[in-house]
């Protein structure tokens, strides 16, 4: 911050002119005397070195630092005085215009060009113009060969378009309709699957049996309807997929079943159970064995009226 400048009483002072003079710091200076003021005040009030303060009024820029702490000095010394900073730096800019050239290259470093560039331009270039000669003599030879060997219109044999009557032969047969492909069993997952189940649920000698005993046994999560409000369970053997459709035509069940798991279908229900697989769910009416789902869609209807199935006899022992 800079402080007021005090002037004697009755002492007239000169119109604040930072355009007179030489130049700015001559300016500079004849306010500085009229005002009474000595080098010391100015260093003072700017914290200036007196040697600084000097040679801005003889404007001698090789005793002075870089060009923007001399600005910064410019300014604080025509604030001291009580003049606009921006006119003192604006006459020095007049004054002393900014000359700066850029930077000089370092001494003793000479460009030279890589060697290896310029090889590598002359082969592009001889590469090039071997291409374009070689595309320019094999459009020759076409052209030649066109010309020799080119066969006139009139000679072209003739399209012969059949007239009369034409017959068709008989239509293809429709192809068989499948819901799903065939589900894919892992070479070996079979065994290991059944390994944790009895040996009552593996056993496939007759896929249209059921294979799992005359009751229904729990044996994993049950879906659907709660324990009571239904007559009719399918259960499954094997992991497969599962869809159950409802009355209306909408999926009421459709997911990814494991083995032993099982759902109930609500009573008076009219659903319909959908499997990709044939033998896989086995079906229970009042707990009771009704055989197995086969693939595609089944009626919950016709699992009602499927008879029971009776109990495997256990084999004859052998002689």
């Amino acid at each position: 911050m800079t402080e007021e400048v005090e002037m004697p009483a009755g002492a007239a002072l000169p119109a604040p002119d930072l355009q007179g003079g030489e130049h700015v710091g001559a300016a500079l200076r004849t306010l500085r005397e009229a005002r009474g003021l000595s080098i010391a005040d100015i260093t003072a009030r700017t914290r200036i070195r007196p040697a600084h303060v000097e040679a801005i009024e003889s404007l001698s820029l090789e005793d002075l630092p870089s060009r923007p702490f001399t600005i910064g000095y410019l300014r604080a010394y025509a604030q001291a005085l009580g003049l606009p900073g921006d006119a003192a730096i604006a006459r020095f800019k007049a004054d002393d215009p900014d000359r700066n050239d850029g930077l000089r290259p370092p001494v003793g470093v000479r460009r030279m060009a890589d060697p290896r560039l310029r090889l590598m331009l002359f082969a592009g270039l001889l590469i090039l113009s071997a291409i374009f000669a070689w595309n320019l003599i094999r459009r020759g030879s076409l052209h030649e060969v066109s010309q020799g060997s080119a066969t006139p219109v009139s000679e072209a044999p003739a399209l012969r378009t059949p007239t009369g009557p034409m017959t068709l032969g008989a239509p293809l047969p429709a192809p068989v309709e499948s819901n799903a492909p065939p589900a894919y069993l892992t070479p070996g997952l079979e065994s290991v699957l059944s390994a944790a189940l009895p040996e009552t649920l593996t056993s496939r000698e007759d896929p249209t049996l059921l294979d799992m005993g005359e009751t229904f046994v729990p044996r994993g999560e049950i879906y659907g309807a709660p324990a009571g409000s239904g007559r009719i369970v399918v259960q499954a053997r094997r992991p497969t997929t599962l869809i159950v459709w409802g009355p209306d035509g909408a999926a009421w069940f459709a997911r990814k079943v494991a083995a032993g798991d099982a759902y109930r279908a609500p009573s008076g229900a009219a659903v319909v159970f959908e499997t990709v697989e044939a033998g896989v769910m086995a079906a229970f009416v009042e707990g009771q064995a009704r055989g197995v789902l086969p693939s595609g869609r089944t009626p919950a209807s016709a699992l009602a009226t499927a008879p029971p199935v009776p109990a495997r006899s256990a084999p004859a022992p052998k002689p």
